[in-house]
């Protein structure tokens, strides 16, 4: 990395993550197992626990995910791996799994950079 890089670098922060997720009608989120988002630089990873909104009706569950925000260090840019680990519970029928979706994005230093994440639907069996 060249002088005049490395001084933009440290000018601009590192790059933002803001990472929010939509739960399709019926699914809820489990507040006992928490679902998290891990970002992938390099050899570097940074992990967080996403919290949500309590289920007025079943205190174990989250009626949605809150957005998470997760600020890089300065010096992580270009591609990196956003994972999305989520522990879903389908509220008819009272089954819960757990899904995973990937994302890959370029970071840039001083950007704040949106990844949105939509679970999907699938057959449940008991």
């Amino acid at each position: 990395m060249t002088l005049s890089a490395l001084l933009l670098t440290l000018a601009l922060g590192g790059p933002t993550l803001n990472v929010t997720v939509a739960a399709p009608p019926g699914l809820s989120f489990s507040a006992l197992a928490p679902s998290t988002v891990s970002v992938v630089v390099g050899d570097r990873e940074q992990v967080a626990a996403l919290r949500g909104v309590p289920d007025p009706t079943a205190p174990e569950a989250y009626t949605r995910l809150l957005p998470a925000r997760l600020t890089l260090p300065a010096d992580a840019r270009g591609p990196a791996t956003v994972r999305l680990r989520l522990f879903l519970c389908d509220k008819a029928r009272g089954l819960c799994t757990v899904q995973e979706q990937v994302r890959r994005v370029t970071l840039t230093p001083g950007r704040t950079l949106t990844v949105a994440f939509t679970p999907t639907q699938h057959r449940w069996r008991p």
